[in-house]
């Protein structure tokens, strides 16, 4: 080392003597002390500077390289600045840029490290923003890194993004590379993953909410069919067949109310869309809707039962009518008459109160259906929203088209909150009952 800088000094001298060239010893000052801050702010700690300044320590050495073999052979005497500190300050800052280049070069090949343990870190208290964006950055850097994809599919099921989630684990299991208790941590994830998107597919269903119950079935058959079979059954296939059907039964309902109606316009839009439907699902051809009984359905059935009452009443009344008259022609059987009367009048005035009560029962049911109050979180007004399509189909395949268009109307209200997806069929209703209507 020794021998080397006496060489340089000796090149130095000469060149002093060669060359007549002026060098400003201002600039080569400024210049040394500009890369002393530089190397100074070269960070070691923060992933998201370590790439970067890493670039940089790279670009100071190469300056510092350069400065030695252009500048300094053409230094001359200056007064501010000795040739001995000259060359006690470069070599100073060449060995201080190497060696934080060398510790930023193996901090470069961790990075994904850091950002994993400082996601951990946000987590732990509960920043969940923080903790995402260190968490997806690791993934930046390794996408393919185990406990950063295994962290993510949690976060990923715990918000309910079922799709995202199964792409994540095809990285997972087909280009990872896993320990034994990464696998552990695997086979775990999938199970519950599975066991959640079932369940709330299954639910779906139960709530009449076909068309969003099939979007989870297919990311269910997506899964089983890309992931070991071990994690599937027959289960997720019911599923699947279940929210298909009951798409089409949606459509079966429509077209039946629209021929009822004789509505060809509404039956034909509906026929085209429930052919399309089934030849995009040919299992469905040989399918039977069930017969289900709504609140709607049982509010017009007890309507029915009061009209027939009010028909035997109006039947009764004519009877008493013809008592009457029979009262004026017969007048030695007046007594007996009147007797009669008076029980015809008994029968009519329990018939009546029965005829009170049973209004009163279609009100209060009819009241039960109607007077919701109002919701407040976006979900119960999903719900909300839901029913009112459910029971605006069923009235729509009664007949009731006016009370169908009514409902669909309001569930067309709640939907300007802006706070879930949209249901096609209510625009796509009221574009048809409006016509149907007019």
């Amino acid at each position: 080392m020794k021998q080397n800088r006496r060489l340089l000094i000796c090149l130095l001298l000469c060149n002093q003597f060669l060359f007549a060239q002026k060098i400003d010893c201002e600039d080569m000052a400024l210049f040394l002390s500009q890369k002393e801050i530089q190397i100074m702010r070269l960070n070691l700690h923060d992933p998201d500077y370590i790439p970067l300044h890493y670039l940089i320590a790279k670009d100071i050495i190469n300056e510092l390289e350069l400065f030695k073999n252009e500048e300094i052979p053409y230094f001359a005497e200056c007064a501010a600045i000795p040739f001995s500190e000259l060359i006690n300050k470069y070599d100073a800052l060449k060995k201080m840029v190497y060696l934080k280049h060398d510790s930023l070069s193996r901090l470069n090949e961790k990075v994904y490290l850091m950002f994993y343990e400082k996601a951990l870190f946000e987590y732990r208290f509960k920043n969940e923003e923080d903790g995402d964006y260190f968490l997806q950055r690791s993934l930046q850097y390794y996408k393919t890194f185990p406990d950063a994809v295994l962290l993510k599919l949690n976060k990923l099921l715990d918000k309910n993004h079922f799709e995202a989630s199964l792409s994540l684990l095809n990285t997972l299991y087909y280009e990872t590379e896993l320990n034994r208790e990464q696998e552990k941590q695997a086979i775990e994830f999938t199970d519950k993953f599975y066991d959640k998107l079932y369940k709330a597919g299954d639910s779906l269903v139960k709530m009449e909410h076909a068309a969003e119950a099939l979007e989870l079935f297919e990311i269910l058959e997506i899964f089983c069919f890309n992931l070991p079979s071990a994690y599937c059954n027959d289960d997720y296939y019911h599923g699947l067949l279940r929210s298909k059907s009951g798409i089409y039964e949606s459509y079966l309902a429509i077209i039946k109310a629209a021929e009822d109606r004789q509505n060809p316009n509404i039956a034909a839009h509906f026929r085209q869309y429930a052919q399309e439907y089934l030849d995009s699902n040919p299992h469905l051809k040989n399918y039977e809707p069930p017969v289900k009984e709504t609140v709607v359905e049982n509010v017009e059935k007890v309507a029915v039962n009061v009209e027939k009452v009010i028909e035997s009443i109006e039947n009764l009344a004519a009877d008493v009518e013809e008592v009457n008259i029979n009262i004026g022609e017969i007048t030695a059987d007046v007594e007996e008459v009147n007797i009669n009367i008076g029980e015809i009048t008994a029968d009519v005035e329990e018939i009546t109160i029965n005829i009170e009560e049973a209004t009163t029962d279609v009100e209060e049911t009819i009241s039960d259906v109607d007077n919701i109050e109002l919701e407040q979180t976006p979900k119960e007004i999903k719900e909300k929203y839901d029913r009112m399509i459910v029971e605006a189909l069923a009235l729509c395949s009664k007949e009731a088209f006016l009370k169908s268009y009514n409902m669909f109307l309001e569930a067309k209200e709640l939907e300007n909150c802006r706070c879930f997806e949209l249901d096609f069929r209510v625009s796509l209703m009221l574009g048809e009952l409006t016509k149907f209507l007019r």
